[in-house]
């Protein structure tokens, strides 16, 4: 896998990018990067990996609904100026792939009236050859894993296999974004060697 390659595709399309080969070093950028501002977080087993959160709550104010489900939470993380979030998979042709169940991940991702930057942090595990692949990773592999983490009643959650395509109540495959170009705001996709997250 080309790492250099695919992030160059990405500065094609209008991306900024980093990679990392550490949590410790993409620690250090974001605490040198981001301080006295405000950052919304999507919900994330990725960033809740790389301790994201807890390496910028000192520095500045964060809403995140992992921590907080409060209406005022999910309201400051949509006004902030910075949004971070994770990819259920990425594609090495240049797309950014995510499904969402409520819709403030991605909708977080697209657009925010304060917004300057932002961030998809997201592990090599989550690269794909294909858009076609990375679909296919966000919809079997991603999905029905967080399904089970979260402990609700869809037949994914069951064993993590893949998608049934359900109707449960439940379902949390409701929104599927493809993004190929940043929208409103600086975008960076940042890559951190290995496994993090679904």
């Amino acid at each position: 896998m080309d790492i250099e390659k695919i992030l160059s595709t990405f500065e094609k399309n209008g991306f900024k990018t980093l990679h990392f080969a550490t949590k410790e070093e993409l620690q250090q950028y974001l605490k040198n990067e981001f301080k006295g501002t405000s950052i919304g977080f999507g919900g994330s087993v990725t960033l809740s990996e790389l301790e994201v959160y807890e390496t910028l709550e000192e520095s500045n104010v964060v809403f995140s609904h992992a921590v907080d489900r409060s209406p005022e939470t999910f309201e400051g993380a949509m006004l902030s100026e910075v949004y971070i979030l994770s990819a259920n998979a990425i594609s090495a042709t240049g797309e950014i792939v995510n499904i969402d169940g409520r819709g403030n991940r991605v909708s977080g991702s697209i657009y925010g009236v304060n917004r300057k930057k932002v961030l998809y942090i997201c592990g090599t595990n989550k690269i794909e050859p294909t858009l076609e692949k990375a679909l296919w990773r966000a919809k079997n592999i991603s999905a029905p894993k967080n399904a089970k983490r979260l402990g609700i009643k869809t037949p994914c959650a069951i064993n993590a296999d893949k998608c049934y395509n359900c109707n449960s109540p439940q379902r949390i495959c409701r929104a599927t974004t493809i993004i190929t170009h940043p929208t409103s705001a600086e975008n960076y996709l940042i890559i951190v060697d290995g496994n993090w997250g679904y």
